[in-house]
C-alpha cells in the first residue's frame, strides 16, 4: 500500500539526519508501506495517489508548515515520535490549525500505536476514496416526519463526491404491479425456508413483498444506484405492502438501502460500509433502560437476514402489514453510529454490547437491547435525528477516522 509523507524538518538538519533519528518509527512503516517522501520544495506540485500524512522531523517547523497548510490535506495526521522536539511542534501546529478552523490530529505514543493510527488512516482514506462517484437515490419523497433528516445535494457532490438522484415513487408502483407472482416464488421460498419460523403474514403477503423487492432491485439497476432510501410508507396505500424486506434483502446484496426517505442515515450506512466492508442495520432508539449504565433498546423492521444469527418473519409492526423480518443476534460487540446535518457535518459513535434481543410488542420486529460506551446524554440533549445505524463489531476507530476524513466533526 502507498503512503506520502509530507516530512518538515528544521533547516538545521540534515536531510539524512530526519532518518538516522527517527529510523526506528520510520523502518517500521517502511516493512508495511511503499513510502514515498515529499519535502516542502516539492510541494508546489500535485500529491501523489495515496494516503497522505505529515512526519514531523524536529522542532521549528511550525512556521514551514503553516505556509504550506493549504498544500496539505484537508484532514492534516502530523506524526510525531518524540525525538527531536517533533511532538512539542506538533502540539503548536495542531492547536493552530484549530484556531484556523482546520482539522487534524497528532499521531503519537509507542511505535506499535503509531503504526495502528497509520493503518486505520490508510484504511478510512480508501474508504472515502470508494465513496466518489457513487451514485444515491432517493426513491420518493421523504416522510413528512423526517423534519431534520435531509442533506444538500450540492455538499454532498463537493464534500463526498456523490451525486444525489432523485426518483418518482410511481416507478416502484408501476413496476411491482407489471411482476406477476409465479416470478417471484423461488425467492420467496427461500426466505421462509431459511427463517427459523414464519407468525403473522400468510404466504400470499410475502409473495407481495417479494414482488415489490425485484421492482426496487429494477429500479436501482436502472438507475445504476449504489445505494437508496425508499419513502416506503408511501407505498402500502398503492402497494398493500410494505418495503421492509426489499430493504433488508437489497442491504444484504451490499446495496446500503434505508427506508423513510432519511437521507442522513442511508448516508451514514454507506460511509459505515465503505469503512468496515460491513453491512448495517437502521434502527430508531426506541427505549432507554437504565441512564447510569447506557442501556437501551433499538429496533426496526428492515434488518438483513444474513447480518442475524437467526430470524423469524413476521408483518411490519406501525400498518400490522406486509412484510418484516425480525432479528435474533447472540450476544457480541457492535459499533452505534451516525452522521448528520446537511452537509454531513456532525457524527456520533460508540462503541457498544448487544446483551440480548427483546420482544416487546409495542417496538418494531428486531430489537437489540445494548450497553453503549457513550452516555446517553447525547441522545436526549444533542441527537442527531432519530435513525441510527447499527454494525456487528468493534470498528469505532476506523469509522471515525473516515468520517473526520470527510469533514464531519464529533457532535
Amino acid at each position: 500500500m502507498k503512503l506520502n509523507l509530507i516530512t518538515f524538518a528544521s533547516s538545521l538538519a540534515s536531510r539524512e539526519s530526519i532518518f538516522t533519528d527517527h529510523h526506528e518509527l520510520l523502518d517500521a512503516i517502511a516493512r508495511k508501506y511503499d513510502v514515498h517522501y515529499i519535502f516542502p520544495e516539492e510541494l508546489d506540485k500535485p500529491l501523489p495517489e495515496g494516503a497522505t500524512m505529515v512526519l514531523v522531523g524536529s522542532g521549528g517547523v511550525e512556521e514551514m508548515v503553516k505556509a504550506n497548510i493549504d498544500r496539505l490535506p484537508p484532514y492534516v495526521v502530523l506524526i510525531a515520535d518524540g525525538l527531536k522536539n517533533s511532538l512539542a511542534a506538533s502540539l503548536e501546529i495542531l492547536s493552530w490549525m484549530r484556531l484556523d478552523g482546520r482539522h487534524g490530529r497528532v499521531l503519537h505514543g509507542p511505535t506499535s500505536f503509531i503504526m495502528q493510527g497509520i493503518d486505520d488512516y490508510a484504511s478510512a482514506h480508501d474508504a472515502v476514496a470508494r465513496l466518489s462517484g457513487k451514485r444515491v437515490g432517493v426513491i420518493g419523497k421523504p416522510s413528512g416526519w423526517l423534519i431534520a433528516s435531509n442533506v444538500d445535494y450540492q455538499a454532498m457532490r463537493e464534500r463526498w463526491g456523490i451525486e444525489m438522484v432523485d426518483v418518482p415513487l410511481d416507478e416502484v408502483v408501476n413496476g411491482y404491479e407489471a411482476m406477476p407472482d409465479d416470478a417471484v416464488q423461488d425467492i420467496t421460498d427461500e426466505l421462509i425456508n431459511r427463517a427459523i419460523g414464519i407468525k403473522e403474514p400468510p404466504r400470499d403477503e410475502v409473495v407481495k413483498a417479494m414482488r415489490l423487492y425485484r421492482s426496487v432491485k429494477t429500479i436501482v439497476k436502472n438507475y445504476h444506484l449504489d445505494a437508496f432510501t425508499l419513502n416506503c410508507f408511501d407505498l402500502i396505500p398503492t402497494t398493500h405492502t410494505t418495503g421492509c424486506v426489499a430493504l433488508a434483502l437489497l442491504n444484504q446484496e451490499g446495496i446500503p438501502a434505508g427506508c423513510e426517505g432519511d437521507e442522513q442515515t442511508l448516508l451514514t450506512m454507506l460511509a459505515v460500509q465503505a469503512a468496515t466492508g460491513q453491512m448495517t442495520f437502521m434502527a430508531n432508539p426506541s427505549k432507554i433502560l437504565d441512564n447510569d449504565a447506557h442501556e437501551m433498546v433499538f429496533a426496526h423492521c428492515t434488518i438483513a437476514p444474513a447480518m442475524t444469527d437467526r430470524y423469524i418473519v413476521r408483518d411490519h409492526y406501525e400498518s400490522l402489514s406486509g412484510v418484516a423480518i425480525e432479528g435474533i443476534f447472540d450476544p457480541m460487540d457492535v459499533t452505534v453510529v451516525k452522521c448528520g446535518g446537511a452537509g454531513m457535518e456532525r457524527y456520533f459513535i460508540s462503541k457498544a454490547r448487544l446483551l440480548q434481543c427483546t420482544s416487546n410488542p409495542n417496538m418494531c420486529r428486531t430489537q437489540l437491547q445494548l450497553r453503549l460506551e457513550q452516555p446517553l446524554d447525547y441522545f436526549l440533549e444533542r441527537s442527531i435525528g432519530n435513525h441510527h445505524v447499527i454494525v456487528r463489531g468493534d470498528h469505532a476507530t476506523r469509522i471515525e477516522t473516515a468520517l473526520r476524513l470527510l469533514g464531519s466533526t464529533p457532535n
